[in-house]
């Protein structure tokens, strides 16, 4: 089938595109883009200029791919987005090129991205990964493979969730979500291990690594440990025949290179604030300001 573009499409004469594409009413193309084989856009659709976006993907209506960043920190400098293959993009999804110059806003491939979700500056998706409606991720956060965040998480910058790990709906995040948990709330506590998921997905564990998944759980959250006492211990205790299995090794490095310490069962919003780095000491002051200021405004109108 060749390439089959609506005439009201405006596409640049830079941009590349493959074989079979399909680019529905009113979207638009920018300069040095590049859309894979066989990638469907619809109609009213935006890729940004330099985009790079792989093979047999969606892109539904309404959505933004490569916009400027939502970062002051911004001086036009060249950078991108680039998507893989595979992924369904829902409506009026919006993803934004990076800041820095070269650097690039990523997904991988096979991802379910629905509709409004926002994808900051920076952000790194792996593959396989669900996000559902309205799902709001700031600068910098890193997501890894085979995660599923619920309808309404909000992501502060910089933190990360790990592989098939699971948050709940309308949650609200302010640390690190280790890989195979499940989180939730506001703020988000993370509550056990991700049993279903882990059973559905034996080609990352195998059945022989859920129990050890399970007791790293127990150190990490029911054993009053601080982070590095953890790791030694689950470096000690979770192991097969001898050997760390490759899910608990990967946990641990998670563990261990967390800048924003991970989110622990029962923190509440004074504790985040006494942890350095955690997403609420940088998200507070900003609501705090907001607060203020409407306070003012509240009182200027009542007199």
């Amino acid at each position: 089938m060749p390439q089959q573009i609506h005439q009201t499409a405006c596409i640049d004469p830079t941009a590349k595109l493959g074989e079979n594409v399909i680019i529905g009413p009113y979207t638009i193309v920018e300069a040095q883009a590049q859309i894979g084989d066989r990638t469907e856009i619809a109609a009213n659709v935006t890729i940004g200029e330099g985009t790079i976006i792989g093979t047999d993907n969606e892109i539904c209506r309404g959505a933004i791919i490569g916009g400027k960043p939502q970062d002051i920190s911004y001086q036009g400098e060249k950078s991108n987005v680039i998507i893989g293959s595979g992924n369904k993009i829902r409506e009026y999804a919006t993803i934004h090129k990076a800041t820095g110059e070269g650097k690039s806003t990523v997904v991988g491939d096979n991802n379910f991205i629905m509709s409004f979700v926002h994808l900051a500056h920076n952000v790194h998706l792996g593959s396989n990964i669900v996000l559902v409606n309205m799902v709001q991720l700031a600068g910098h956060v890193i997501v890894e493979d085979n995660a599923t965040l619920g309808g309404m998480v909000a992501v502060p910058q910089f933190l990360r969730i790990g592989k098939l790990a699971m948050i709940g709906g309308y949650s609200r995040l302010f640390q690190d979500v280790p890989p195979f948990m499940l989180a939730e709330g506001n703020p988000a506590e993370v509550y056990s291990i991700n049993k279903v998921g882990l059973r559905r997905n034996p080609q990352i564990a195998s059945p022989e690594s859920i129990p050890l998944i399970k007791e790293a759980y127990k150190i990490i959250y029911r054993q009053g440990k601080n982070i590095s006492q953890a790791v030694e211990a689950i470096g000690k205790e979770c192991r097969i025949n001898g050997e760390l299995p490759e899910q608990i090794e990967h946990l641990l490095e998670f563990l261990q290179a967390s800048k924003k310490g991970i989110s622990r069962s029962a923190q509440k919003p004074r504790e985040l604030l006494q942890t350095e780095n955690s997403g609420l000491t940088e998200t507070q002051p900003f609501f705090e300001k907001m607060r203020d200021a409407l306070n003012k405004k509240i009182h200027r109108v009542s007199k």
